[in-house]
């Protein structure tokens, strides 16, 4: 009973990827239509999210920690990559930012939200600060460096400090610390706007569901490396995942199952999908194992999800 619990969470979730994947076979939807709707999610509906959850929780030392450690699993998995082309069976250069790195803004929020419920995404936050400054910081520039050979420090922090997951993220804390979230909910007018950034929170998870299963789009040739590569990813962050939560988590947070779902989560999820988005003069087999590892890791990341929702169901 317990199992069929779990698994009608995330049934909602595998609908939208079924209702997505059909918009785009039958043309319902055109693919200028989702590319609006990521920028809608990107830029409104997931920073409404964040803003509320990092209101509504205290920031601890313990979750800086927490983020800290994960931030440097993501750089030391970076640079084990580049030993790691044998069991991957590919010597393509882009294995190491595909073993490391999480897809959560268009993702994993959106799955965590739908099993452990929106008042809980503040775990699922705490997690990804880590490897969201990961990212920006190291992942974006390691792979723009594969390209063109030239990053801009500058630009590299301005992009960080002008993303709207980071701002909302800050202004949540700020929100948080000057304790003046009483007041502003106290009062009407003041309360109305956080009931509209509750509406909009409250959109993120289906655009989402139906944004990621209208591009996952696997192509048929050449899929044993993305799946020795997906297998090598999964193998590497579950015995990570589960001996963060073990060494650190569940001493830092006794008895906080959730913290230890939302680090389960994240590190089965897909690598950023931003990836594609830096590749400069990848060939067309750097490209198609790329996005095939990409697309195949979400399909995945659903089962893997499935059973962590199964075994964290008590969080």
């Amino acid at each position: 009973m317990v199992y069929l619990e779990a698994f009608s969470k995330v049934l909602p979730v595998l609908l939208l990827f079924g209702l997505g994947a059909f918009f785009r076979r039958s043309g319902f939807v055109q693919p200028s239509t989702i590319q609006e709707l990521k920028k809608l999610i990107v830029n409104v509906t997931l920073p409404a999210v964040l803003v509320l959850a990092f209101a509504a929780v205290t920031l601890e030392a313990g979750h800086l920690a927490v983020a800290a450690l994960v931030f440097a699993a993501c750089t030391v998995v970076l640079v084990a990559g580049r030993f790691l082309h044998g069991a991957a069976g590919t010597p393509s250069a882009y294995l190491p930012p595909l073993l490391t790195g999480f897809e959560a803004g268009m993702m994993g929020y959106a799955i965590f939200a739908a099993v452990y419920g929106a008042e809980n995404v503040f775990n699922f936050a705490v997690v990804d600060l880590g490897q969201v400054i990961f990212v920006f910081f190291i992942l974006v520039p390691f792979v723009q460096r594969m390209g063109t050979g030239a990053v801009s420090p500058a630009a590299t922090v301005r992009g960080f400090l002008t993303t709207p997951v980071i701002l909302s993220i800050f202004a949540g804390i700020v929100l948080n610390r000057f304790g003046v979230m009483p007041a502003l909910t106290a009062f009407p007018l003041t309360n109305a706007l956080f009931d509209t950034l509750g509406l909009l929170a409250a959109v993120t998870t289906p655009l989402i569901g139906l944004v990621i299963g209208y591009e996952v789009n696997l192509q048929r040739h050449g899929l044993a490396a993305p799946i020795r590569t997906i297998s090598l990813r999964l193998a590497i962050w579950v015995v990570l995942g589960l001996l963060l939560n073990a060494l650190v988590v569940s001493r830092l947070f006794p008895g906080d199952m959730m913290l230890q779902a939302a680090v389960m989560t994240m590190f089965v999820l897909p690598p950023p999908f931003v990836i594609p988005l830096f590749m400069r003069n990848a060939t067309q087999d750097e490209q198609r194992y790329v996005v095939n590892t990409l697309s195949l890791a979400t399909l995945v990341t659903m089962v893997a999800f499935t059973i962590v929702s199964v075994v964290y169901s008590q969080a």
